[in-house]
């Protein structure tokens, strides 16, 4: 009794001495998070400001001269479209680096950081957050009966498609040999177990644009107005920086994506009302020709592309001006209702149409996207069989304007196209993206075959683009 009496002894002053070893680890450990936590906190609560400079003053010397505010503030306002952080968690420890997960708005990010002995930030990084895929795709309602080859092949390059974590509905259509297939996937919004049909509207995002370079072939050709002509002839006399070295912005140069106009105003996050899930809605025309008078070009419009949303915008509302009637009705009297396409609309006019509410990555339900002033260069809604219509017009070319839209300028540029001719074979394609929606529309001419396809997701679709070109181009499926 009294050796157990001994050993039970020395069992708790051994136990005593690793308690009390490490004791000290624990609480430095604790002790470094609690800072990290803080640091991480004003990180957040600045960010969600809009306060960059602020940031900025969280770090080391080493890194402020290494970087420079002006490019971490850049570096910020371009992590703007994400939204505001709702929510941070700790991930892992490696070192003396903390890695946070931040859940923005719309997608999700991990932030890296490592703070000196000041407690100031010497290292930093934001890295997107790869989607989730599935090992097997799930199983997932569709009209695809899949009796023929072709709809075996679209089946299976949609069930890939479904993988993605997110992925919510999808709408596929091909024109091969002069015939149409429709095929539809999924639900319309997450949870609500509706499939998709020929009723459903989607956003349609840049693809929007080849309607206002349609417009602006009509303008060619009704006489209004020449391609190589300077708009400043079609604006207020206010804009005498739209040009470089006497050569200036020119109706080509704004459709072919050369004017040398940035994608959006450098202003555009920086005034009150600014929502990332809608950018363009609080910039109302004031703010818009404001900015553009403040433009300075970097080089000589109509050689180097560089893609603009506010370049297309722009042409939109010069064509107004010179028809006197709104985008709409020009959409409405030249495309639309020509081709039979009832359902095609901007935002105003959808109404209680059915629509494939957006997601964004991070798979949570949007709104539609209200673009604003900057509606011709995005902002249309449309469903599957309309856009079928649309691309059959393009690959049959009997509209003279549309045909003009066709013809290569520079970059592989039509109007609006991105045209190419690779081994003596023409086509044609643009995509389009919203914060919570992908579409794509591609056509061959030579073979009259293309497709269209339209997801209510914010995701890369390129391998699904790739696989239903490929089955629109195979001989396999004639």
């Amino acid at each position: 009794m009294k050796d157990f009496t001994n050993l039970h002894k020395r069992i708790l002053i051994k136990l005593s001495l690793i308690f009390l070893f490490f004791t000290p680890l624990i609480s430095k450990s604790q002790e470094n998070k609690l800072v990290y936590d803080a640091v991480k906190e004003v990180f957040i609560v600045k960010f969600n400001k809009g306060d960059y400079s602020g940031i900025y003053s969280l770090f080391d010397d080493a890194f402020r001269n290494k970087i420079s505010e002006k490019v971490l503030v850049n570096f910020l306002k371009g992590n703007q479209n994400s939204g505001r952080i709702l929510n941070s968690s700790l991930q892992s420890v490696e070192k003396d680096k903390f890695v946070y997960l931040l859940e923005f708005e719309l997608r999700e990010m991990l932030m890296d950081i490592q703070l000196n002995e000041k407690k100031q930030i010497r290292s930093f990084g934001l890295r997107n957050v790869s989607p989730l895929y599935l090992t097997d795709a799930p199983a997932v309602q569709t009209n695809n009966l899949k009796k023929t080859a072709i709809d075996q092949a679209v089946d299976s390059a949609a069930r890939e498609y479904f993988k993605f974590a997110n992925a919510t509905s999808l709408s596929i259509g091909i024109i091969k040999n002069g015939k149409k297939y429709e095929y539809y996937y999924g639900e319309t919004t997450k949870g609500n177990g509706k499939i998709p049909d020929a009723e459903t509207l989607y956003e349609i995002g840049s693809i929007t644009k080849t309607f206002t370079a349609t417009l602006l072939a009509q303008a060619v050709l009704d006489k209004k107005l020449n391609l190589h002509d300077d708009i400043r002839k079609y604006l207020p006399s206010l804009f005498s920086n739209l040009s470089f070295k006497d050569t200036p912005i020119t109706f080509q140069s704004l459709a072919n994506h050369t004017s040398r106009l940035p994608a959006l105003p450098a202003d555009i996050g920086d005034k009150p009302n600014y929502n990332p899930v809608s950018p363009e809605a609080h910039y109302d025309s004031s703010m818009f020709y404001q900015a553009l008078q403040k433009v300075v070009l970097d080089t000589i419009p109509g050689h180097t592309f560089l893609y603009s949303n506010w370049g297309i915008a722009l042409l939109g509302h010069i064509l107004e001006n010179i028809y006197k009637q709104t985008q709409s009705d020009l959409i409405a009297r030249y495309i639309t209702t020509p081709l039979g396409m009832r359902n095609t609309f901007y935002l105003e006019n959808i109404g209680s149409k059915k629509v494939a509410l957006p997601h964004s990555e991070n798979g949570k339900t949007l709104i539609i996207t209200d673009q604003g002033y900057f509606d011709p260069a995005g902002g249309l809604c449309s469903t599957l069989p309309d856009m079928l219509r649309y691309l059959e017009a393009q690959l049959q070319e009997q509209n003279p304007a549309i045909r003009l839209t066709h013809t290569p300028t520079a970059n592989n540029m039509g109007l609006g196209w991105g045209v190419r001719t690779i081994e003596g074979k023409r086509d044609f394609q643009h995509n389009g993206s919203e914060q919570g929606s992908t579409a794509h529309i591609s056509g061959f001419p030579d073979n009259q075959g293309g497709c269209v396809i339209l997801i209510n997701n914010k995701i890369n679709a390129g391998k699904l683009i790739n696989s239903i070109q490929a089955i629109v181009r195979s001989k396999a499926y004639e």
